[in-house]
């Protein structure tokens, strides 16, 4: 995982902060993409993209357009072909977290989750919009943590049901409602509004120290809030019931945190919201 003072800048327009994190992490796209196979990798030379991969980029320019000129300029800076990556930014979603955690004691609201392989730490510098500190995988325009500078934090689950109506998965509403809003109740709203497939959860704080998530089910959206002062998303109902029971009695703080996830502080990032800065393996990151 990389030290505050290795991360990356991405500013500029979308295609420009694509390209900035592809030509970072040039090594990690192309290796990614070279895992596919000599046939898969003659096909994306061709641009030739089977129909699940089509669908998913047709709805990812649709319903997210500026996601969709980031891979566009991050396959530039990589130095690859479009399809190359679409195929890659299609199956990492799996590779995001499954459990999200959020509390809120002394003042603070944490949200955060276990810390997934081949993370990267980013600067993002977008024209026009908030400034935003964040975690996320090379090949995927949309953080799994983040926060801005107006004091919203959001952390993303993976999923994405196949033969949804819109195949872009709700993940990538974590870039949009960073760049774009300051409180949970706005971020609420754009997600609970616009296209996105079924299978994500979201969670929001903000300065304010407001809490709440959502989740992405087959047939509606769900905003949930914390029960004594907890949100757990993404576990089975045993777990949550756990990770909520352990924080709601004990100690709040980052390493307690940790515990709750099942793994010790080394592995697990967290946001706070209030103090626009994330903890990443014991080192505060302060956008």
């Amino acid at each position: 995982m990389s030290a505050a003072s290795d991360a990356i800048r991405c500013a500029g327009v979308p295609r420009e902060q694509g390209f900035a994190q592809g030509l970072v992490s040039r090594e990690a796209l192309r290796e990614r993409c070279a895992a596919r196979g000599p046939l898969a990798r003659a096909q994306d030379a061709l641009g030739l993209l089977d129909s699940a991969s089509s669908r998913w980029l047709r709805d990812l320019r649709r319903h997210f357009p500026h996601q969709g000129e980031w891979l566009e300029g991050a396959a530039r800076g990589a130095g690859l072909a479009l399809p190359a990556l679409v195929r890659a930014a299609r199956a990492s979603h799996r590779d995001l977290p499954r459990v999200l955690v959020a509390c809120e004691g002394a003042g603070v609201a944490r949200i955060g989750c276990a810390l997934p392989p081949h993370t990267i730490l980013r600067r993002m510098v977008p024209e026009g919009r908030f400034r935003t500190l964040e975690l996320a995988l090379p090949w995927l325009p949309a953080p799994w943590l983040g926060v801005n500078e107006a004091g919203l934090a959001v952390a993303a689950t993976s999923g994405a049901r196949a033969g949804a109506r819109c195949a872009a998965p709700g993940t990538l509403f974590a870039r949009d409602c960073l760049e774009r809003f300051e409180s949970v109740g706005s971020a609420l709203a754009w997600c609970l509004g616009r296209p996105a497939a079924p299978g994500a959860s979201l969670l929001f704080a903000d300065a304010a120290g407001e809490l709440a998530g959502v989740e992405l089910a087959p047939k509606d959206r769900r905003v949930r809030r914390p029960e004594r002062g907890v949100l757990v998303l993404g576990a089975d109902a045993a777990r949550a019931a756990a990770i909520e029971k352990r924080l709601a009695e004990g100690s709040r703080d980052a390493l307690a945190f940790a515990q709750a996830l099942g793994t010790d502080a080394g592995e697990c990032a967290s946001a706070d919201a209030a103090g626009r800065r994330l903890l990443l393996a014991g080192e505060e990151i302060a956008l």
